[in-house]
């Protein structure tokens, strides 16, 4: 424990460095992504970079407290400075009024903090300082634009119509519901089954169906449901993705059933098994990955829930999951499968425009490519030829230069065979330079850094393609 963690009484995961650079990666894909499509990203996506620059400059002062061993103050002057700097963004970029422009500079700002520093004491050996600012930041986005969506649609005449949209306002409401339950149960020390289950049927209903309901006008189930039987193709996929997850939930019992604990070799199944699922949704039914990348992600969240309060019928087999399938880079909390899950979605997430008009992604597909590119192909190739086959380590790390070459080898493989079948166009030189640069970049990244693999890989990958 080093004098800047003793000071702020928190303790970061144990076995890696800080990774404050991380703390820079998800702002800078959105800021990045609106410059480069500026014509595209939406007034609201204009001002989600708005509220990153915020975030940008509250990391550079989390950073300079860490360098200076100080503690993590929430408010101090230069706190105050970035929110007044962000605050005149609003108003002179987008012409936003006073009130809420600086609502939103002290949201990117002061409650990031406050969000950090929470993460960091209440998840102990969770984080390191870099993940524990990805994870806050992806919260305060959530938040704040869960509020924007919910104040467009409630003062619209007639609800959207937008796939996308609805979808949007769908996976926001409901992670915030999940949000909701966690937090209560932790707050209120709530393990009894009824009194659990209680809460959660109560805030299902008030806080996510009910309001959803209001918003788009019809049942937001009905409406999932609608989507996912919406045609021949669309039942197709689903299908295919079924059977992807009855090939997920039989490796899980095999190793429970065993008592086995799960080798690296065996977790990268899952990895693989994520490409072959995401690929197909991309190419031909893009806003219904998008959903359902946010739906399943909310699931994932939820089990986690039962699994940590050890709710019945499910948290005792949850556990036992756990138990054969975590790994150095899991503290208490089941993060490596959220990790998984959320790093090859978050390049359709955080996108300013993901699907076109023929509900596909052929058009942008390149840097929605990121997650699984990173690490369902690169991240796999290295860790189980490094694991097999290597013999020459990269000075200071477990790393082998065998494995960083496979895991250069079988990103390019893949967008050889894209390309082959057509779903990329033709690459000019300066997209080729990049996808070099991009798939080199994080293939050295993957070999040296001590932070999670699944959540800065994809980020770094889609800065340089994006």
């Amino acid at each position: 424990m080093d004098e800047f963690t003793k000071i702020n009484k928190i303790t970061v995961r144990p076995g890696a460095d800080s990774g404050l650079w991380a703390l820079f990666l998800l702002p800078l894909s959105v800021i990045i992504s609106t410059i480069k499509h500026s014509i595209i990203a939406t007034p609201t996506y204009k001002l989600a970079s708005l509220v990153c620059m915020g975030m940008m400059l509250t990391s550079v002062i989390i950073s300079m407290q860490k360098w200076k061993n100080q503690k993590l103050k929430v408010i101090n002057i230069w706190i105050v400075l970035a929110s007044l700097f962000t605050t005149s963004l609003c108003l002179l970029c987008l012409h936003k009024g006073f009130v809420f422009s600086l609502l939103s500079g002290l949201w990117s700002t002061l409650i990031f903090m406050v969000i950090y520093k929470y993460i960091l004491r209440k998840f102990k050996e969770c984080f390191t300082l870099g993940e524990a600012g990805i994870v806050s930041q992806g919260i305060v986005i959530l938040i704040y634009f869960t509020i924007m969506n919910v104040l467009n649609h409630s003062t619209r005449s007639t609800p959207f119509k937008s796939n996308m949209q609805i979808s949007t306002l769908i996976i926001q409401i409901g992670m915030l519901g999940i949000a909701v339950i966690a937090y209560t149960s932790h707050s209120f020390n709530i393990r009894g089954t009824k009194s659990f289950y209680f809460l959660a049927i109560a805030v299902i209903f008030i806080l996510i169906f009910l309001p959803l309901h209001l918003l788009l006008k019809c049942s937001p189930v009905l409406w999932i449901i609608n989507q996912m039987i919406d045609d021949w193709s669309s039942l197709k996929l689903i299908m295919f993705w079924i059977f992807c997850s009855v090939v997920a939930v039989l490796a899980i019992s095999k190793q429970i059933l065993y008592a086995q604990k799960s080798s690296t070799t065996t977790r990268k199944v899952f990895h693989l098994l994520a490409v072959v699922v995401y690929i197909p949704g991309l190419i031909y039914k893009c806003s219904f990955l998008y959903l359902a990348s946010g739906v399943v992600t909310g699931i994932f969240f939820a089990l986690e829930i039962l699994r940590l309060l050890q709710m019945p019928p499910l948290g005792t087999h949850l556990q036992e999951g756990f138990v054969v399938f975590s790994d150095e880079k899991d503290g208490n909390v089941a993060l490596t499968p959220i990790y998984l899950l959320a790093g090859c979605s978050l390049p359709i997430w955080i996108h300013p425009s993901p699907c076109d008009v023929t509900n596909s992604a052929t058009f942008t597909l390149l840097p929605l490519l990121s997650g699984l590119l990173a690490i369902g192909v690169g991240d796999t190739a290295a860790s189980v030829v490094g694991s097999n086959f290597g013999r020459h380590f990269w000075p200071g790390t477990k790393k082998t230069i065998e494995g960083t070459a496979a895991c250069i080898i079988s990103q390019v493989g893949l967008i050889f065979i894209i390309l082959y079948f057509g779903f990329l166009p033709d690459l000019v030189p300066e997209t080729s330079f990049r996808i070099l640069l991009a798939i080199i970049t994080s293939s050295i990244v993957e070999a040296k850094t001590t932070q999670v693999d699944n959540l800065v890989l994809p980020l770094i990958m889609y800065i340089i393609l994006i």
